[in-house]
């Protein structure tokens, strides 16, 4: 099996600490859209990481699908919950993860334009109250348990880990341990993971 993805992207990240959890042997193939010998597009016409391209050839995109799939095809440890209301909670976090990173991407992306280029203000407060929201969110659901679902490590830890990594990897201006103590103590925890240490992007 094939990862195709960029270390730094958190979507890649995600699926990478999935794998690490399944302790699924895979080759990760560092390959970004941008470039112009990419190869992304012939396995995803959407031209999107990341694409999982499994052993009988045939692809699995986007991240969300991709996980899916590893937690179908390696059930142990489960990631998903098996029962409707806890599966649909755990799915909700991922949206949540996934939401917080959208807009991280667009914030982190549009910073590296030059000033002319750059998005206006408003723009910017709409993108970071999106993100603040989804903290929120996070915080509020995650209270004082030890698993931000449940009794156990989910998907939904680590929909909340690889945002929050995200968020320090490229926005690190953004203040949210302050505003966010559960969170922050959820985090630290998660960080030193194994899964979370190998899948960690180079600085």
């Amino acid at each position: 099996m094939k990862l195709l993805g960029s270390p730094g992207s958190p979507y890649v990240r995600k699926v990478r600490i999935v794998l690490a959890e399944k302790r699924i042997n895979y080759e990760f193939i560092i390959d970004r859209p941008s470039n112009p010998d990419s190869r992304v597009a012939q396995y995803n016409p959407l031209g999107k990481i990341p694409v999982l391209v499994r052993d009988d050839g045939r692809t699995v995109y986007d991240s969300v699908v991709i996980v899916e799939y590893l937690e179908g095809l390696v059930p142990e440890p489960r990631l998903i919950p098996a029962s409707f209301e806890d599966r649909i909670e755990v799915k909700r976090w991922e949206a949540l993860g996934d939401g917080i990173a959208d807009a991280t991407v667009l914030v982190s992306h549009d910073l590296r334009e030059t000033e002319a280029q750059r998005k206006p203000a408003a723009w910017y407060a709409k993108q970071r109250q999106k993100i603040q929201r989804g903290l929120a969110a996070m915080e509020r659901d995650l209270g004082t348990r030890d698993f931000c679902h449940g009794g156990s490590f989910s998907l939904a830890d680590i929909a909340a880990g690889f945002a929050l990594g995200y968020l320090d990897h490229v926005l690190s201006d953004t203040d949210w341990r302050a505003e966010h103590p559960a969170l922050k103590k959820r985090f630290e925890r998660l960080a030193v993971r194994e899964s979370f240490v190998v899948s960690k992007p180079a600085v």
